[in-house]
């Protein structure tokens, strides 16, 4: 065998194993991820992200939601109100779990899953932090999921009571109104926080970008 054939034949090897791999796994190159911020590169570039700078923490609408929040939630990164129903983009729960987009994130659980971890309880009935208040009512309360004691007061946050209503944040079934503008808080057909993407937004919810789960929806909307 000459030398050119072994060559031709280590060539058509290689060739065969790349494509073995395509055929294995279609998926990687569909979800590609260039500058690996967890958003896939095809949603990027559909909602004018940069693929070759990550941005998965910026907030390019200002809306407290992240850019990766965006994505998880399948919600426009550009566009504070995506479904311009008057409720901002953060304060949605596409899953209906009583836990918003923005909470979601902050707890390393789906926005479009109501039961992240499929252990049968639904994201709003788990206690993140074990203290007592479910994820759902620490959302109602305003109070940060993961601090059993969120404004350090010495009293937890079951304990606390939000809306002054002589029963704490545990047993009271009303809406604590921690989330002040939860009901309307976009003023219909203002567009003013479309302005494009902004170097310092706020990252609600995005220092956990690197967290558990976050290539769980690389997929399309």
């Amino acid at each position: 065998m000459t030398r050119t054939m072994t060559s031709r034949m280590i060539r058509l090897a290689i060739a065969a194993g790349v494509l073995a791999l395509a055929l294995i796994a279609p998926g990687s190159a569909m979800a590609a991820d260039e500058d690996g911020d967890h958003m896939r590169d095809g949603w990027e570039l559909k909602h004018g992200l940069s693929t070759h700078k990550a941005n998965g923490r910026r907030d390019s609408d200002r809306d407290h939601l992240s850019n990766l929040g965006e994505f998880r939630a399948h919600t426009d990164p550009k566009d504070a109100d995506t479904d311009n129903d008057c409720v901002s983009d953060d304060d949605e729960d596409g899953d209906h779990d009583q836990v918003d987009n923005a909470n979601e994130m902050s707890e390393h659980t789906k926005p479009r899953d109501r039961d992240s971890d499929d252990d049968g309880t639904n994201d709003g009935n788990e206690d993140a932090d074990h203290d007592g208040l479910s994820n759902a009512k620490e959302d109602d309360a305003g109070a940060d999921p993961l601090d059993r004691d969120s404004d350090n007061d010495g009293r937890g946050d079951a304990r606390e009571d939000e809306d002054n209503d002589g029963v704490g944040n545990r047993e009271d079934d009303n809406d604590d109104d921690g989330d002040k503008d939860e009901d309307q808080d976009v003023e219909c057909g203002d567009d003013s926080h479309n302005d494009g993407e902004h170097e310092h937004g706020d990252d609600h919810g995005a220092e956990h970008e690197d967290g558990p789960g976050r290539d769980e929806e690389r997929d399309d909307e």
